[in-house]
Order: structure tokens, then sequence, then C-alpha cells
């Protein structure tokens, strides 16, 4: 506890230096009150940009899409976005260890989730270094966010490649929300965080904010009970300033820094110069500066954006750095009362540096450029009752070549409390640096007395990965507060990676022993299929209930039967899943938040190695004092003291099991 109040104290001390300046120049502002509250919205209700980029009704989008709103995260106990996403149907998260996530949606969960594309304010997340997202590189504070669109299934349609299975568009508030002052802080077993938040007006038609956010992620568990090699420690501050330069004109320029801390405990057949234990600590750091323009009419609005990136990551005594430099722009326009069109196109050139003495490429530098286009026009064919949606985006780039992803939707309103839709669409999957070009030695022990070693090699061969998917859905309003949604896929993959064995080679010198090298290859294709259903109802303005389940299967194959050895990173995906929450204000000022969730066995390739199936419950309960101050108490995973969620099997990382954990938090604002 004393930890956790030096903490909150020190940032707390910087806040109030920070602002004292600011508190004499500035009348004092409470917070936004123009945008209108979601607390009596069921998700048919609520409007969402991600599906098509554009404004649009969710009930009117022919797509499996969840919105996580602010009062969802509010109510929530999550302390990350991977927590939160744990709410949406068809998405499998698994917490590895302290710091690390895999996130996925509709099946193929890794560390790097190849299959979904993860955007913040239209800025990619997505590393083309290692195939994937690093979540604790972007450790948002949660109370910045305004909601999280999800759209399971294709959006490469207007969003391109690797957004195969999923998108996740993380959407931060304006700086007109958030003027005032704010300061919040929390204490637990599995971590301790800190945030402080500043903001203000320049007149009438610019407001900023800036924000420092302070995580310290305790070490897990391992098999045996003994605290893990893992954790991390990372400071992050940035800002915003939105200018309303006329009422049809709005520029926004935002931006980050962040360092961090992390330790990890790898595998013992990656023979890398660890610490003892194969005891690994790494660093992580990086930023970014944002600038878009949003001119908006009432029939039509155009965008334009740009956005520089700099990560870096080291770790496992190597280095890895991306700079991204990235330019769109959209147009959307209402051409007549039944066409409705979204085009655009951008232009990205990344440099990605590589070194250290273990995750060696074939060459330390690649540089990448990404040149797209792409549009998606909106029929109505009977007014109110069937839209037909066509669109594709066309790409050529350095990794993923020339892809041409298409996309046509059908969405059927027999009345106004019904809705289905039906869709197919094509998507593809960029090949990673690390598919092409990776070289990280392996220690496999011996075999009739001689040391058996290799390399796991990428292949400069590697092509996209393909996909075509057929999906349809079903939305009904029950009655005005409850809604069902539901929605099914059948996924054809082609050209899935597989890692290859290759002949093994004696070696005599310098020291006699065996070298197995593992080749990465497109040796796999498969067919999945799955089914979500969620299901929202407020019978009463004070009780929230939400439900959800997801059932999914796949069929792996090889392409050449002839590599039966062959390996691949496993469907990771448990059949049934389930998750419940319940949000209860009992009395004025006081709530209390449930969220459970049931996670069925998680198959891998060694059948010794299973995640077995594990039920989650977090519950707290908050009070408000005033209109200033908010204290909040509870706890996660309180059925069992701790359990494991991933396995070891496809990645690096051995698997930390989460414990139960305590926490309390206060919040104020003024």
């Amino acid at each position: 506890m004393i930890r956790a109040l030096r903490l909150t104290a020190a940032l707390l001390g910087l806040f109030v230096s920070g602002i004292s300046g600011l508190l004499a120049q500035q009348q004092p502002a409470g917070p936004d009150l123009s945008a209108s509250s979601l607390e009596d919205l069921t998700q048919m209700q609520l409007r969402v940009t991600s599906f098509a980029r554009k404004d649009q009704d969710l009930w009117t989008t022919p797509a499996a899409v969840f919105v996580i709103t602010k009062e969802d995260i509010e109510r929530s106990a999550a302390t990350s976005i991977p927590e939160l996403l744990r709410m949406v149907p068809g998405v499998q998260v698994a917490q590895i260890d302290a710091s690390t996530w895999a996130v996925s949606v509709r099946g193929f969960n890794s560390v790097y989730a190849s299959k979904v594309l993860v955007l913040i304010d239209g800025r990619t997340i997505y590393s083309e270094i290692y195939s994937g997202e690093h979540w604790d590189q972007n450790d948002l504070p949660l109370e910045n966010i305004e909601r999280i669109e999800v759209i399971r299934g294709p959006g490469a349609a207007v969003w391109g490649t690797n957004a195969v299975n999923g998108v996740i568009n993380i959407i931060t508030k304006r700086a007109r929300s958030t003027v005032g002052y704010g300061a919040s802080g929390q204490y637990g077993r599995v971590e301790d965080m800190a945030h402080v938040q500043w903001g203000g007006s320049i007149g009438d038609r610019v407001q900023y904010h800036s924000y420092l956010f302070f995580t310290d992620r305790q070490p897990f568990y391992t098999s045996i009970g003994q605290q893990a090699y893992d954790g991390e420690r990372s400071l992050r501050g940035g800002g915003r300033i939105d200018w309303q330069r006329s009422v049809a004109d709005w520029i926004t320029l935002s931006g980050d820094l962040y360092g961090g801390r992390l330790k990890q405990q790898i595998q013992a057949n990656f023979a890398l110069p660890l610490g003892p234990n194969h005891q690994d600590s790494g660093s992580i750091g990086g930023g970014y500066v944002l600038s878009r323009w949003e001119h908006k009419l009432p029939h039509s609005d155009t965008a334009l954006q740009f956005y520089y990136d700099d990560t870096s990551r080291h770790e496992l005594s190597s280095a890895a750095r991306t700079r991204t430099l990235d330019a769109e722009y959209q147009n959307h326009r209402a051409a007549g009362p039944r066409n409705d069109m979204v085009w655009g196109g951008g232009f990205r050139f990344t440099s990605d540096h590589i070194g250290g003495q273990t995750l060696l490429t074939m060459k330390p530098e690649y540089k990448n450029y990404l040149v797209d286009g792409f549009i998606q026009d909106e029929f109505t064919l009977v007014p109110h009752r069937l839209v037909f949606t066509f669109g594709s985006k066309i790409q050529q780039g350095t990794l993923a070549g020339f892809q041409l992803q298409p996309s046509g939707r059908l969405l059927w309103s027999p009345n106004e409390k019904q809705s289905m839709w039906g869709a197919v669409s094509r998507a593809a999957v960029a090949p990673a640096i690390q598919d092409t070009g990776l070289n990280v030695p392996l220690n496999f022990g011996t075999q009739m007395g001689l040391p058996v070693t290799g390399f796991l090699q990428g292949n400069p061969n590697s092509k996209p990965e393909i996909a075509v998917v057929y999906e349809v859905g079903y939305r009904r309003k029950v009655t005005n507060n409850l809604t069902l949604d539901v929605a099914a896929f059948f996924n054809v993959y082609d050209r899935l990676q597989s890692v290859e064995p290759q002949t093994p080679v004696f070696v005599p010198t310098p020291t006699p022993h065996v070298q197995s090298n593992l080749l990465y290859e497109n040796g796999f294709s498969a067919k999945t299929t799955g089914t979500e259903v969620a299901l929202s109802w407020k019978p009463v303005p004070s009780l929230s209930l939400q439900a959800n389940y997801s059932w999914m299967q796949a069929q792996v194959k090889e392409v050449d039967p002839a590599d039966d050895d062959s390996l691949v990173d496993t469907w990771s995906t448990p059949r049934n899943s389930a998750s419940g929450s319940i949000s209860w204000s009992f009395v004025p000022g006081w709530s209390l938040n449930t969220f459970a969730s049931f996670t069925d066995t998680l198959p891998t390739v060694s059948t010794s190695n299973q995640v077995p199936r594990y039920t989650r419950l977090d519950m707290h309960i908050s009070r408000k004092i005033g209109h200033a101050i908010e204290v909040d108490a509870g706890g996660t995973n309180l059925l069992t003291p701790r359990h494991v969620e991933f396995s070891g099997d496809t990645a690096a990382l051995v698997p930390s099991y989460v414990p139960r954990s305590f926490f309390v938090k206060a919040k104020w604002t003024f």
C-alpha cells in the first residue's frame, strides 16, 4: 500500500504543479454535456463508423458488429483493452503472462494474431515485423476511450490486408469531452495504476487535453505456485487538440510518447543468450503524432489524415524498430436517395530495422510501401427494406503484392423490428518480415548422444494467406429494451502458414552435432464454422444485462499429405465460450457490476498440454461521492486461486498463471 501511495502522491504532485499556471488563466470548466449519453440505449440503437468508414446506424449495418461503449468501460473492472474485449462474442482473449495477451476474432489465436487488424483513431497498430499487435505498447488509459467498435468478419473491402477475421477500432474521446481536471489511482494484486489529466478551452472553438499514465503490472505465478518472471512498468504521456474551424470543418492534432521495462520467461528450446532459467528483460518505447481534417456537409463528408509512428522493442538480446509514415484520403457522398458511396485511397511507407544477437533476419533494414484505393457503394433496392452493398480494396505493396479484396452484402428489413443480412468476402493476410527472413537458434536436446540444434527460418517465398468468407446474420428488437443479435460464418482458408521440419544434417565441426532446421511455408488449408449470439436487456433504467455465446470449430489439413510431420500455429480457440454481465445501480450513488465468462478446453499441438476449461468471475462495487469523487473496490478471477489461459506450444513465451486479485480505486474530477 505504501508503494501505491507514494506513486500516486508523486504523480499528483506533478499534476498540480503542471496545471497551477493554467488555473490562474482559465475559467473553471465542467465536463462536456453536449454529447448524449448511451446509458439508456442497447446495442441495436448505437451508431458505428468502422464498417463503411462512415457514420451509420448499427441496425442497418450488414455485418457482425459489437460496440463497447464508454458506459461499458466505466462499469467494467478491466484495466486494459484486451480485458475489455472479453465481453465481445466471437473474440478470443487469453492472457499469457502479466503483460502479454493473445487476442483474435473467430479463431487462430496466438501471441501475434495475424488475421485481425487493430486501429486507434484510424492509425493501424499492426506490426509488419511480427504479424500482429503488441498490446503492451498500446496500453491507453481507459478513461480516454469513447468506444471500441469490433467487426467480426472481414473488413478488408475498406481497411485492406490483415482485416480478415475482424477489425478492432479503438476510438478516443474528443478534447471537448475531457475539459477539466482529474486524477485516478488503483492499487491491487495484479497491477498498480495512476492517471492524471488536464484539459481546457481556448475560446469557443478550440479544446485540448493532456495526460500522464503510469502502469506497474505485477508478476503472476508459475505452474508450481512460485512467482513468475514477468511483469511490466511503463509511463505514457500524450495530448490532443480539437479545433472547430467552422461549422463544417474540424481539425485534430494528437500524439503521445511512452517507454517501459518488461520481463519475460522464454521456453528452454529457444537457444538464446538469456539470463538464468531463460529469463529475459527487455524494453519498449515509441510515440506517434496524428493530424486529421474533417469537412462535413448535410449529404457528404471528406477526411484527410496523416500520421507518423515510431515504435521500438528490445527483447531476446535483439532490437526491432519500425517507423511509419501514412497518408489517407476518403470521401463519403449520398448520390441521390438510393445511392450512398464511400471511396478513398492512401499511401504508407515503413522502415523496419532488426538487429542484435538472436532475432536475425536476412538483412537488417526493410523498406516497405503500400499504395491502395477503395470504393464501397450502398444501393437501396427497396426503400427501408432491401439494401445491397458492394465494395473492394485494391492494394499494391511490398509484402502482399497486388491484392483485390471485394465484398458483397445484402440487408433485408421486413419490418422495423427485424433485419437479416448475408455477405461474401475475400481477404488476404500479408506475410510478415519474420515469415520471410527470421533466423532464430533452437535447441532440441540430444539424440544418440549428439546435440540436436537448428534454426527457425523465414522463407522468402512465403505467400499471402487467403480467405473466402460466407456470413449471415439476424437482428431483432424483441422489445424496446431487449435485443437479439445472431451471426454465423463459414470461412475457407488457403495457403495458411506452417512450419516444415527440414532433413536433419550431421555437422562434424567445430563440435559434432545434428542440425535440424524449421522453415516457414504455406503448407495448410482450413475450413472454419461458427455461430455467435448476443443478447442485451435493460428491464429498468437502473439495471443492464448482457449475455453472449460463441461456438466455432476448424478443420485444418495439409496441402501436401506427404508432409505428415508439418507443424502449424494451431486453431488455439475453444469450441464453446460464453459471458454475461450485470450492472445494477441499486441505490443512488451506488452500483454493483459483475462480469462472468466461461472458456472451453483450448486445443493445442500436444494433447497432453491442453489448457483446461475455466470460468472467470469479476465483481466490483462503486460509490459516487458528490460530483467529483468516485471510489471503487472489487476483485477479478474470484472463483479460483489461479488458472492458465494459453499454451506454450506455439510461442516462445512460457505462459503464467493468472491469479485471483483484489483492488481498490479512487477517481477525482473537477
